[in-house]
């Protein structure tokens, strides 16, 4: 699930921006999951030296070390195609010098980078050619590291079993090395898939143990991420009064971090969850901080999606006056941004709905001619 760009029905309204987590699975295929050369100031999943078990001595011993970290440098540039190609011809050099090891950590980069291309048959390859390595080599339950990529692998290719099973086992090793962060990372993305697979008791109990795990390390990041699962799924779960108290802390976090992207996500969803819960005050309040800052950003679409929000909570307030205003807002701006887009005549579904409430509240104030004027507009 893409959490900025999900969007949540509940009682036939909608949250438009998701819950404001980044993607556990772009977290599993960033650098924090390369397991053979990743500086150690990463702080997430286990990581090992270039170095294998080469001699000093060894010329590709010397070469495919020097190969692979320039794959990490350029991969920390952003520049994955590089990093690909650096990789390649170091699995090519541990081959060579018989470095099992190393041909393992390049197997797991190589999939690591399919995966972030979509490549999801290449990256389970890759990955199941680094598992049946090590278990050649017998120490499959040493390689953590090994099961968040393969798990996150079979996830891109919708094998969510094998996925489950991958990201346990990886979950069972971090936890007997008692290493903290692997585990809560592990857990996050096991209750991701549980959350796609909409079993949402059970994503809540392993985003609870992986908030924990997060006030535990004083990560503030993780923790704010995990408040902000819970929410969801408390949402997902007709329980949106559960979720206000799970949302509310997530903002505070996020702005402490500065992280506007997820505060703008976060004050949606807050005002969705209270919305739906009848706190309409707080959902107003919580939803024209982000209608403001997304005109702060000037992201035209999402300030639309915003007042139908907005015009939503002012319906369920009794508040019809406050809500034909919201809508207005709404088509004057829908249509400006038709006109800029004259190919685009068909209105997504949610915004067509915005337009017939405005009609309907319209017509139920004696303004026909003005509700048959925005019907025309459809």
């Amino acid at each position: 699930m893409s959490f900025f760009t999900t969007q949540l029905q509940s009682n036939a309204l909608k949250l438009a921006f998701g819950v404001g987590v980044f993607s556990l699975s772009t977290l599993a295929s960033g650098l924090s999951s390369l397991p053979a050369m990743a500086a150690a100031s990463t702080g997430t999943a286990s990581v090992m030296q270039a170095s294998g078990t080469l001699l000093p001595g060894d010329p590709d011993a010397l070469l495919a070390g020097e190969v692979a970290n320039q794959g990490v440098q350029a991969f920390t540039r952003g520049n994955s195609a590089q990093a690909f190609e650096h990789w390649q011809r170091a699995l090519l050099l541990y081959r060579a010098a018989g470095d099992r090891p190393g041909e393992g950590r390049m197997l797991e980069n190589l999939s690591v980078i399919h995966r972030m291309n979509n490549g999801a048959a290449e990256a389970v390859r890759f990955s199941e050619q680094a598992l049946a390595l090590y278990q050649e080599l017998g120490n499959e339950h040493e390689q953590p590291s090994l099961y968040l990529n393969l798990g996150s692998a079979y996830r891109l290719a919708n094998q969510e079993a094998d996925a489950i099973a991958s990201y346990e086992t990886g979950l069972a090793i971090y936890q007997r090395d008692n290493d903290a962060t692997g585990e809560r990372i592990m857990l996050s993305l096991l209750a991701q898939i549980h959350t796609d697979s909409e079993n949402y008791t059970e994503s809540i109990a392993l985003n609870q143990q992986a908030l924990e795990l997060a006030q535990r390390t004083v990560d503030r990041h993780a923790e704010a991420e995990a408040l902000s699962e819970l929410g969801f799924a408390h949402v997902m779960t007709d329980q949106p009064a559960q979720a206000v108290a799970y949302f509310q802390p997530a903002l505070v976090l996020y702005r402490q971090l500065d992280d506007r992207a997820q505060e703008v996500a976060t004050l949606n969803n807050l005002g969705r969850a209270a919305s739906l819960s009848g706190d309409y005050d707080l959902a107003l309040s919580s939803y024209q901080q982000a209608l403001n800052m997304f005109r702060e950003m000037g992201r035209t679409s999402q300030e639309i999606q915003l007042l139908v929000n907005i015009g939503q909570a002012y319906v369920g307030a009794g508040k019809d006056t406050s809500a034909i205003a919201s809508f207005q807002q709404v088509v004057t701006l829908t249509e400006d941004m038709r006109r800029q887009q004259p190919h685009a005549t068909t209105l997504p579904a949610r915004i067509e709905a915005a337009y017939r409430n405005l009609a309907t509240l319209l017509q139920s104030q004696n303004r026909g001619e003005e509700a048959r004027e925005v019907l025309n507009m459809i």
